[in-house]
């Protein structure tokens, strides 16, 4: 089992916050776990197997929309996956679609991306130290070559949110960017894909999730204050409700595909949360 991050170049930086690659075996992913949601908008490129859900197999090039709660997949056979992780809130100028439609929604990404499902039979043909480059030249044309974003007003929500863990009242982050409630959120789910309130909680249980991992033998009820939940139980229900586990049941070792799509979140790059627009 393998698994890589690569930073995006820096034409693809303002959208891509990173590409990750994932190889195996079957057998080394055959435990199914859920993947937590993290915020982020994503696009897998499958040059193997497919995976396979609820639903039944997925799309060997697959949109992942903002998603509410976890998704469990598992596979049938080699794994070989290429991930494109968007920031919070960049993809939707990326790809000019409305983040709100792909709300939890797992689609073909041709269907919103066109060429996507060529671009798996590209990669499979190359070498895997050129996949890389090649993808990332292929998103060049397809959107980097588009007006650079700038720092806007959910920029702004996502780095106050950010900033606090998620433990931030919805209309402070309204006061502190200049907007009213309602404007802000209309915009905030166009860009981002989640509401306001939606995305702090996910923020806050990937804060708490770091915490139990960095401290396996801490404190729950002082993990649940610092994270300002009203107590432990809370932040287990919490955790149950977006993770879909409770903590003692997330995966924590580094070779947990669960795990490592849990390992770039946070760190908002767009603006100082202090700062207006």
């Amino acid at each position: 089992m393998h698994f890589a991050f690569h930073q995006p170049p820096t034409l693809l930086a303002p959208w891509v916050k990173t590409i990750w690659c994932a190889q195996g075996t079957r057998e080394e992913f055959a435990a199914p776990e859920p993947i937590v949601p993290d915020g982020c908008v994503e696009i897998i490129f499958n040059l193997a197997d497919p995976f396979a859900d609820q639903r039944g197999p997925q799309p060997l090039d697959l949109i992942a929309g903002q998603m509410t709660g976890p998704v469990t997949a598992v596979a049938t056979g080699t794994v070989d996956l290429i991930g494109v992780r968007f920031w919070p809130g960049r993809a939707g100028g990326a790809l000019r679609t409305s983040m709100w439609e792909l709300r939890d929604q797992l689609l073909e990404a041709s269907s919103v991306v066109r060429g996507s499902a060529q671009l798996v039979d590209v990669m499979r043909d190359l070498a895997p130290e050129r996949r890389i480059d090649s993808l990332s030249a292929a998103l060049w044309q397809r959107f980097g070559a588009r007006r650079l974003p700038s720092t806007s007003a959910v920029d702004h929500a996502l780095a106050l949110i950010d900033a606090q863990r998620g433990n931030i009242a919805i209309d402070a982050v309204a006061r502190r960017v200049g907007f009213s409630r309602r404007h802000l959120e209309r915009r905030f789910k166009d860009e981002v894909g989640l509401g306001m309130k939606q995305f702090a909680r996910i923020t806050r249980v990937h804060a708490a999730i770091r915490m139990v991992d960095d401290q396996p033998i801490g404190s729950g009820a002082d993990i649940a204050a610092r994270c300002g939940y009203s107590d432990q139980a809370h932040m287990i229900r919490e955790c149950k409700a977006i993770a879909g586990r409770t903590f003692a049941r997330l995966d924590a070792s580094a070779t947990s595909l669960s795990t490592m799509m849990r390992q770039t979140t946070g760190d908002q790059p767009h603006v100082n949360p202090d700062r207006g627009d």
